[in-house]
């Protein structure tokens, strides 16, 4: 029966990955919208980064948003490029704080687009060479500036070779490359936004062909190169280098999580075959300046999310983290880098910087397995369970350290060893960096545990060994630190203390209820005072997916909530008014 009920707790309690290297950090992108992805990262030094922006809703609307950041991430600023309707990103290039290049393709009409320019850092935007670079036939991909005055731009062929551009002023006038100096095109072959690498004044550019062109002269002239990769129909390579000799090409399935990679050692003049181990992510993969060959690879697709590094040129891999999406890379150095995600609030998320860990070693007066409490610490039946751990900060050290919440029958508060007292029942995954709040959801059906009263207690540790659920790692009571048991009561279906309502509500202060029309929640919220309430939704694993500022006033009050964007399945709505709080359960279909 134990084991029976591990794995039913392991798929309704928050499940997150460990990591061994570093932890990505939320920053809020500003971007407006829910489910807006970063489409590109653009470096140009610790401080200053410019991000670019996708639909990640599914809903494949073209969006023209842009986020600049100049205190290294702590603020962004978003704005929209003036490109007309249609328009969708091929990307954006940062110089420094107040200059950047926006390129469009028109996704409308499937050609078209142009290039746009700041140099204010982002207030205002004007098209360069109307009439000059870029026509209604054409296809922009990529623009690069080696400094405010030199720079090259790209397109697919129009009509009959790649479409190239230099420039020797900050882009006020473009200079066509000589078709003489761009090998001919291959019958279908075009370029990929976005899809290029540079090293000092050189540059490459991968085709859907499998193809590699180089330029070792800021893109004046050009040679090409076969990576004998066979591109599926709308597929495309990454192609990388880290220095002018060595570099990589490699085509990725998001449904098999299988890479076919190439390597180079002479400049992409040839291309050998290899094999990886680990996960060689799919969503960017970017070199580290500074380093021999350190590579970071990023992953979104489903089933092959999370992020990994190599310090072999891509030959082996380890994960940093199998947690979250990760989308588009940015990299500056060693210790300071960017990864898109998907914003879930404008003032919250969307996109993360990574932090290198500090040791925080066994004994140090810093660990603290955090505070405990339960929202409601008597859970009718069909109702939710939502305990929230704050503060908790675990050990860094051994193969596998983190933070997560033990069940059991009994009280294991302050034990060093709690999975040898008698009684664990389950508990979570490893998680790290311990969330603040770290929210654990149990929806009270007797699917994970029958009614009863239980104990839910924070724990965390250093030097352990295993992975997955806490109850199949083993501990090191030196390195172990388990906090206070809070006790939780179950009931039972029809059960006499619930026949008067006892609810998930704090008192009369503050209620709500929630129902589903179409794409939109509507929220009923009672509240004894006027004023401003936070209505927070969250899926079962405990990630917070949407949160909103609510006017009320004394009463009931109607609230709309977009959830056009939430998956199918059950979700916990949770309204604060800063003393007290209520929740409710929601199912999505």
């Amino acid at each position: 029966m134990k084991k029976q009920l591990l794995a039913v707790a392991i798929s309704c309690l928050s499940v997150l990955g460990v990591q061994a290297q570093g932890t990505w950090v939320p920053q809020a992108t500003g971007f407006p919208n829910v489910s807006t992805g970063v489409f590109n990262v653009s470096v140009c030094d610790a401080n200053t980064v410019w991000i670019s922006s996708y639909d990640g809703s599914g809903g494949q609307a073209n969006v023209r948003d842009f986020s600049v950041t100049i205190d290294g991430g702590a603020t962004w600023i978003p704005g929209v490029v003036p490109a007309p309707a249609g328009h969708a990103w091929s990307m954006i290039h940062g110089l420094d704080a107040t200059t950047a290049w926006a390129i469009f393709y028109n996704a409308t009409a499937g050609t078209g687009g142009g290039i746009w320019k700041t140099t204010d850092g982002g207030v205002t935007w004007n098209q360069q060479g109307v009439g000059t670079i870029f026509n209604a036939s054409s296809f922009p991909n990529v623009v690069h500036f080696w400094n405010a005055n030199e720079g090259f731009a790209m397109g697919d062929p129009n009509p009959t070779e790649f479409e190239l551009y230099t420039s020797a002023d900050g882009g006020a006038t473009w200079t066509p490359v000589p078709g003489a100096n761009i090998p001919d095109p291959i019958a279908g072959e075009y370029g990929i936004v976005n899809h290029y690498t540079v090293v000092g004044n050189t540059v490459w550019f991968d085709t859907n062909k499998g193809r590699v062109y180089k330029s070792t002269d800021k893109g004046l002239t050009w040679t090409v190169s076969s990576t004998g990769i066979t591109v599926p129909a709308n597929g495309a390579i990454d192609c990388i280098f880290w220095d002018a000799n060595n570099g990589l090409a490699r085509l990725y399935n998001n449904t098999t999580g299988v890479n076919t990679v190439r390597s180079s050692t002479d400049g992409g003049a040839t291309w050998t075959p290899i094999t990886p181990t680990g996960n060689m992510f799919g969503s960017d993969i970017k070199p580290v300046p500074g380093t021999a060959s350190r590579l970071i690879s990023t992953g979104a697709a489903t089933g092959f999310i999370g992020s990994s590094y190599s310090d072999d040129g891509g030959l082996t891999w380890v994960d940093i983290e199998t947690a979250a999406q990760r989308t588009a890379l940015g990299v500056w150095d060693v210790n300071t880098m960017w990864s898109g995600g998907f914003t879930t609030s404008p003032s919250s998320d969307g996109i993360y910087k990574y932090e290198p860990l500090s040791v925080v070693a066994c004994g140090d007066p810093l660990i603290n397995s955090g505070t405990s409490a339960a929202v409601d610490a008597t859970v009718c039946f069909g109702d939710t369970l939502f305990f929230s751990t704050i503060g908790a900060n675990p050990p860094t050290v051994g193969t596998t350290f983190g933070f997560s919440i033990i069940v059991s029958t009994g009280d294991i508060s302050g034990n060093p060893d709690p999975l040898s007292q008698p009684g664990i029942l389950g508990g979570t995954g490893v998680q790290f960096p311990a969330p603040n709040p770290a929210n654990t959801i149990l929806i009270n059906n007797a699917a994970v545990f029958p009614a009863g009263v239980y104990y839910f207690t924070p724990v965390v540790y250093g030097n352990a060994t295993g992975t997955g659920n806490i109850t199949a790692l083993t501990l090191d009571p030196a390195c172990t630190y388990t906090g206070t048991s809070v006790m939780v009561t179950l009931y039972d279906v029809g059960d006499p203390a619930c026949a008067v309502g006892l609810s998930e509500l704090n008192g009369a202060s503050l209620s709500v209820s929630a129902s589903q029309m179409g794409s939109v929640l509507n929220l009923n919220i009672g509240s004894a005072n006027a004023g401003q309430v936070t209505a927070e939704v969250y899926d079962v694993t405990g990630r917070m997916i949407a949160s909103e500022l609510v006017s009320v006033s004394t009463g009931m009050n109607s609230h709309k909530l977009d959830a056009s964007t939430f998956s199918a399945g059950t979700y916990v709505v949770r309204v604060l008014d800063g003393s007290n709080v209520a929740t409710t359960k929601l199912v999505k279909f």
